[in-house]
Order: structure tokens, then sequence, then C-alpha cells
């Protein structure tokens, strides 16, 4: 859940709906964190948002959450909220809705008036795709609802670990519902992936990707592209052999070295 001071300042500037959208106790105390412990707490680092990927609870990612803790990061400098159902609905029906791309864009958004900085954000697998749409802005290709301009000037550091930027390769056959549709689905050729593609250098100030060749959920091509790195990044780094978990949690270090040296390092 999010600390006291960091609930009452969105309730307070944004409304007790955006409080519900954001921290969703209704899939438990767990399915978010963030904010200052007291109204005085000094933060001495950008606020990072964890971005999570498909049928993932937030606190999957409690390793980076550690991590940053452990290289000094305050509470106040860390934030997460789940989108989705938290794997309720089964993994080949999950597609990237607008009210998932809407209730990320709130998060930067009150991350970013609460902290008074610009942000980091890691973002993992669909969560990459789905971060991207909330940045870039404009509107919804499910629900053609308007997003409104792009967030870009919020962002410092936009990194994408084992991100679905290109769809996956487990998608080479659209199907007209779920994760593989051609609408808002991760099929190589979707509008939604069209959309976040056909712009670059929106993402932030500094744009990263890491991703490995031997990702066997979001795979390593796919429609003659290489679906991870985003066009315009500022670097990367290519692991071989790690899978799709194994990205994602060995790369940590990594991650850290990227959001706040801006480079691997």
């Amino acid at each position: 859940m999010f600390t006291d001071d960091f609930r009452s300042y969105i309730h307070n500037n944004f409304g007790i709906s955006i409080v519900t959208q954001l921290e969703r106790r209704d899939l438990g105390e767990d399915a978010s964190f963030g904010g200052k412990l007291s109204d005085d707490e000094e933060l001495k680092h950008q606020a990072v948002i964890i971005i999570h990927g498909i049928t993932n609870k937030i606190t999957r990612f409690n390793g980076i959450v550690q991590a940053l803790k452990n290289r000094g990061y305050a509470n106040g400098e860390i934030y997460g909220t789940t989108w989705g159902d938290a794997g309720a609905t089964p993994i080949g029906l999950v597609d990237m809705k607008c009210s998932y791309v809407k209730q990320i864009r709130s998060m930067i958004i009150a991350v970013r008036q609460y902290t008074g900085t610009k942000v980091d954000i890691v973002a993992y697998s669909m969560g990459s795709p789905i971060a991207r749409k909330a940045i870039l802005g404009g509107n919804c290709v499910d629900s053609r609802e308007i997003l409104g301009p792009p967030l870009t000037e919020l962002i410092d550091t936009f990194l994408s670990v084992a991100g679905s930027n290109y769809g996956s390769s487990l998608c080479f056959v659209p199907i007209p519902v779920g994760t593989c549709n051609k609408r808002s689905g991760l099929h190589c050729e979707s509008l939604f992936l069209q959309d976040i593609n056909a712009n670059t250098k929106y993402e932030g100030d500094f744009i990263f990707s890491i991703f490995s060749s031997g990702d066997e959920k979001v795979g390593f091509r796919n429609c003659n592209k290489l679906v991870s790195p985003i066009i315009g990044q500022n670097g990367y780094v290519k692991k071989d052999g790690l899978n799709h978990d194994d990205v994602m949690d060995k790369t940590i270090p990594l991650q850290i070295n990227f959001i706040t040296k801006h480079m691997p390092q």
C-alpha cells in the first residue's frame, strides 16, 4: 500500500477515484507501494517507478525494490502499482487495454508532482509497451479515448527489461482476442505496437533496454525485427542464454546502473 502521506497527496490533488485506481486495494495490501513515511522525509534521488509485466502483481519485483534500498533509496523514492488483475485472467487472454495505460499514466503524473523531480521508469515485459503508450499519449487504439500530450519531459531514464516492444515471438499467428490480437495485443502487426513504434525518442531523456537471445516468452526476433530493443535508444545490453525471468531477475545491478549512471558499468 501507499504511505499515508502519498495517499493523502493523491486524494487531495487528484481525487479518491485515482487513489482507488493506483493503490489497488481490491488485490490486497501488497498491490502497490511508495510514498514518504512523513511529510519532512528528504528525497535525495529521482523517484523510480517500476512497471510489472503480464499477469504479475507489483510485488513480483521486490528484488529491485530491495536492491534500490540497499543503494540508499528511501521509501519515498520507489513506486509501483499493479495493473490488470494479478493473474486472474489466463495469460493468453491479457491484452494492452486503455485502462492499464491510463493507470500507468496517472501513476507517472502523480509521482512526478509528488516528488517534484523527473522520474525514472523500469518497465518489464508487457509493461514496457504499456508504459511507452502511457508516456506517448494520444488516443487509445482500443477505446479511442484521448490520453493527452506526451509525458516525455517528466521522464529522465526509461529502461525496458525483457520488453515486448515489437511483440512476442509466441504471437506468430494473430488471434481474434487476447494476448496475440492485432488491435491491442502482442502480434507484431498490432495497431497498439504500430502506434508506439511510429514515433521515436519520446520515452524520456535516456532510453535503454536489456534483453536476451534466450528469452522464451517475448523471444528474440519476430516478423524480421528484434522484439526488445527500442528504436532511438541510447544504449542496450544483450545477454545470451538467459530466459525471460532470468533477464528480469539476474540483471538488477545493470538495471540500477542504467537509471543512476546512464550506463551499464
